[in-house]
């Protein structure tokens, strides 16, 4: 697509929704180089159509859906959400919410601002630099388990996530548009060079080792995950451990394996904070019934009493401690 206006290929099964989600892209100043009936299409429509990024607002059994989020090309976003009433209060929230998944996504638009939106849009969509990095850790059961997680917990929080989950190589790029569904953190990719901001997710890669600068800066290597995992949930609690300690933490979610139970004594030994999903709740409780069995476990909870319990331990007893 053009390199000066980002082009977003919208699909909504209302033909209301559908024209009203067109005319607010296009107030934000992207190009919207799509916009069909779903009904009438079929994925090789789709494959032929050139565009920076797509927009779903389909049901979830959608083929079409399902179709995009294994073949897509390019990045695919679920669900702007119910459109409130244009004049209500929700509605400019509604709009800063959308437009901030869209920008990680595509970028600014041309004109470097979201034209006909309230001037304090673009303002309140800049992230600022997390002040504390959590590593969520997973395997089986864990995309729905984080998900719960996720959507349980603001994102207006001084607080930033690595997501590290033992997931074949295909599915990588499909995690930020499954997990963003429904939430207003932003869930991306790696990319080498990037600093963490508060409000972000970034899903640990697969193929290449993460690791961070004195910065905080992401560094990517094509040295080898240690262990039989990939990603290896041990190496990524290190990796946040040098970086960001003592502004760090863990939760290890649903999972078969022991991956990470090592590197959370070595947390625990520098006092930070590990915590478990409950075995009540995860689909495989092995990983964080092994964390809890040797005693470095300091709570256990199902995902949104976690969510509940980490709301409150960053503006109660973090904010104390950094302050």
């Amino acid at each position: 697509m053009t390199e000066t206006t980002p082009a977003i290929a919208l699909l909504a099964g209302q033909a209301g929704q559908r024209q009203r989600l067109a005319q607010v892209l296009a107030d934000f100043g992207y190009a919207v180089v799509f916009a069909d009936e779903p009904a009438s299409l079929d994925a090789g429509a789709l494959a032929q159509v050139q565009t920076d990024a797509w927009l779903l607002e389909l049901a979830e059994d959608s083929p079409l859906t399902d179709w995009l989020l294994e073949h897509s090309a390019v990045p695919v976003l679920l669900g702007a959400g119910e459109i409130p009433a244009e004049e209500s209060e929700d509605y400019p929230r509604w709009q800063r919410r959308l437009y901030g998944k869209l920008l990680p996504l595509l970028g600014e638009p041309a004109t470097g601002q979201a034209p006909g939106l309230p001037s304090p849009l673009v303002p309140a969509v800049r992230p600022q630099p997390a002040p504390c990095v959590w590593v969520l850790g997973a395997s089986l059961g864990g995309p729905a388990a984080v998900k719960t997680f996720l959507d349980c917990l603001p994102a207006d929080l001084p607080v930033a996530f690595i997501y590290a989950q033992h997931i074949d190589a295909g599915f990588e790029q499909q995690l930020p548009q499954i997990l963003g569904r429904q939430n207003d953190w932003r869930i991306l990719n790696c990319q080498p060079g990037a600093h963490l901001q508060a409000g972000e997710v970034l899903v640990a890669p697969i193929a290449r080792r993460l690791a961070f600068g004195v910065d905080g800066e992401v560094l990517l290597s094509d040295a080898p995950w240690p262990g039989p995992y990939r990603p290896s949930i041990a190496a990524v609690l290190d990796a946040v451990c040098d970086g960001f300690s003592p502004a760090c933490g863990a939760i290890i979610f649903s999972g078969m394996g022991e991956d990470g139970v090592e590197a959370c004594g070595r947390m625990r030994r520098q006092g930070i904070e590990v915590w478990t999903q409950d075995a009540d709740s995860a689909s495989c409780s092995t990983m964080p019934e092994a964390v809890r069995a040797a005693g470095f476990s300091q709570r256990q909870g199902n995902p949104a009493q976690l969510a509940q319990a980490l709301q409150h331990w960053l503006r109660q007893e973090w904010s104390a401690l950094a302050g």
